[in-house]
């Protein structure tokens, strides 16, 4: 990859590029300017803000209102990816962009796959502590998506990651946190929480997240989006109440769309059941 004027250009990649044709236009997808004629890249705009993972790692004091908006966001995007049958099976926050007025995009479809099969097995994914457990294979497809998404809230919502102390963890502690996330989803137990400002509020839909309860983003953008709505109600007061050292003009509300239905296939899977004496993960790390 390498950055070329206003324009990003990326590898030329014949399935991600059919999966931005098949996405279309939407406010929550980077917009796909089509390929270079030439070298067959992807062209994409140049955002100057960069991936939201950065920009959160190298800016603090960002306002509560402004991460709950980019979690709507995110959700608002990953909703229209469903909605067309898309997987992203690369969810984290590196692949999420900051537009230039500071609001969200997503990116980064080189994984994605479309109309996949019940026991789709995802080779390759997003970073160890994002990675769905093996004991949610017995899920649709699209439990890399829902479980990736709540790392991505728990992090915009408690600017850390689960079970860690800050957003660098290390790869080691990123694969004991994954470690951690398999023997609860094998053996029971409680992910992460949110703090005890957030919980009543979001705790629910981030544990319905973790647990693999939502089958798509359309249901869980409608419950997020009430969830808000109440929380901006009963803290309208202290929303405004902004650090004067913050001199960036950062959203406090998202902008909504009409919620996209998805169509969920009829599978008849064959029972499958998973071990907990398995050697190696979906993404092939040793658990």
């Amino acid at each position: 990859m390498f950055m070329k004027g206003e324009i990003f250009r990326k590898d030329a990649d014949a399935s991600e590029e059919a999966i931005y044709k098949i996405l279309g236009l939407h406010p929550r997808i980077v917009h796909y300017l089509g390929t270079d004629d030439h070298t067959g890249e992807i062209m994409l705009p140049l955002l100057q803000n960069g991936d939201l993972f950065s920009y959160l790692t190298s800016h603090t004091n960002i306002p509560i209102a402004a991460r709950l908006t980019w979690a709507i966001e995110i959700v608002q995007g990953l909703a229209h990816l469903h909605a067309r049958d898309v997987i992203w099976a690369d969810p984290h926050l590196s692949n999420v962009l900051l537009t230039d007025d500071y609001h969200v995009v997503l990116c980064d479809f080189g994984l994605s796959i479309c109309n996949a099969p019940y026991y789709y097995k995802f080779a390759r994914g997003p970073p160890p502590i994002y990675l769905c457990p093996l004991g949610y294979h017995g899920e649709s497809p699209r439990r890399v998506d829902i479980f990736g998404l709540a790392v991505i809230l728990f992090v915009l919502l408690s600017e850390r990651f689960p079970f860690q102390k800050d957003l660098k963890p290390s790869f080691q502690q990123q694969f004991e946190a994954l470690q951690e996330h398999h023997r609860i989803c094998l053996n029971g137990g409680s992910y992460d929480m949110l703090s005890p400002f957030l919980h009543p509020y979001f705790g629910d839909i981030v544990a319905k997240c973790f647990n693999v309860k939502y089958q798509s983003a359309d249901v869980l953008l409608t419950e997020l989006q009430a969830a808000f709505l109440k929380w901006w109600e009963d803290n309208i007061k202290n929303i405004n109440d902004v650090p004067s050292s913050v001199a960036v003009d950062y959203p406090q509300k998202p902008l909504y769309f009409p919620i996209e239905l998805v169509q969920h296939k009829v599978y008849t899977p064959e029972p499958w059941v998973p071990q907990a004496n398995n050697d190696d993960d979906e993404y092939g790390y040793e658990i």
